[in-house]
């Protein structure tokens, strides 16, 4: 669905000095710098997929959505989309894409919702059928009757980023751009966005591609992820092996009566209790998931157990702390 070969995007950086004195002599003897957004990237996402692209802020992330999508030529490299140039790809290729800034609205400010979404039909040269299936679908898993007669701009940020989830969906995009969509929102309005996206990445086919600082988005929509730092490649694969690539440390929750001392056992553990709750961390690699399973056993008289996966959270703090994997 996208190749991305050896990716450069440069740009010229003018450089004063503050002032009126930097601002003569910049204006004679102009010093520019030259910046890489993005800085030799190349991955591969597969039709279908919904693919995390983590970094920090200035990382390179929405300059390379926006060569993706053909707002940007790269300075260097190739990305094909489609397996086609994005740029060269026309009405074809925007026919095939939808795109979601979370700061930026798709939607007519001063008109309802509804005839946003009647736009979006002329516009794509909808058939009745299509559409119809499509705004059905949409209203009914976000929850946008009580939307719809409501102009944009009266619409609260929740309410208008579901709207906009909405709208980009009404034409049947094979893949979908998003780029922090759930900024600002509260709890209730991205666990729907989420649930929605996900729905439709599962049984639909439809590829995301998605930025994003909330890494419960990227756990709960992901299956693959890009970690990029400074515009250049640290990761490329599955979250899942992401996860155990930079947590090095697994943590087993035991409710009840202790029996003996796990310590004596599992020496490099942590062990913490409170109560008749038990909380176990253990380096994953000095100890097999046999071995800690056979000393809780002998150690408790085990009422509930509990094993707790690697958290996304612990693995983007270890990536952009410094620490490399073991």
């Amino acid at each position: 669905m996208i190749t991305a070969e050896n990716l450069r995007k440069v740009y010229r950086v003018n450089i004063k000095e503050p002032g009126l004195k930097g601002a003569f002599e910049n204006l004679f003897h102009a010093k520019w710098q030259e910046k890489a957004a993005v800085d030799g990237l190349s991955f591969r996402m597969e039709e279908g997929r919904a693919l995390a692209c983590i970094g920090e802020n200035g990382a390179g992330k929405s300059t390379l959505i926006k060569m993706m999508i053909g707002i940007l030529m790269p300075t260097e490299g190739e990305i094909r989309v489609f397996g086609q140039n994005p740029r060269q790809g026309g009405r074809k290729y925007l026919r095939e894409i939808g795109v979601v800034f979370g700061q930026k609205s798709n939607l007519w400010t001063d008109i309802p919702v509804i005839e946003s979404y009647q736009a979006v039909k002329t516009l794509y040269k909808l058939d009745e059928a299509s559409f119809r299936q499509n705004f059905d679908r949409v209203v009914e898993l976000l929850s946008l009757e009580e939307l719809l007669k409501s102009p944009a701009r009266k619409l609260s940020l929740g309410q208008r980023m579901r709207a906009d989830i909405g709208m980009v969906f009404l034409h049947s995009p094979r893949l979908l751009f998003l780029d922090e969509p759930t900024i600002g929102l509260d709890i209730n309005v991205k666990h729907t966005i989420r649930t929605f996206l996900r729905k439709m990445n599962q049984e639909t086919g439809t590829g995301i591609f998605l930025t994003s600082h909330d890494l419960d988005d990227i756990d709960e929509i992901c299956d693959d992820a890009l970690v990029i730092s400074r515009g250049r490649l640290v990761y490329d694969g599955t979250l899942e092996q992401l996860k155990h690539k930079f947590v090095r440390d697994k943590m087993i929750q035991v409710v009840g009566r202790t029996e003996g001392d796990i310590r004596a056992v599992l020496p490099s553990a942590k062990v913490t209790a409170e109560g008749r709750v038990t909380k176990i961390v253990y380096p994953a690699g000095e100890y097999s998931s046999d071995e800690v399973i056979a000393a809780i056993s002998r150690s408790f008289h085990i009422e509930d157990i509990t094993i707790q996966e690697p958290d996304i959270d612990e693995v983007v703090s270890r990536i952009f702390g410094g620490e490399n994997p073991a």
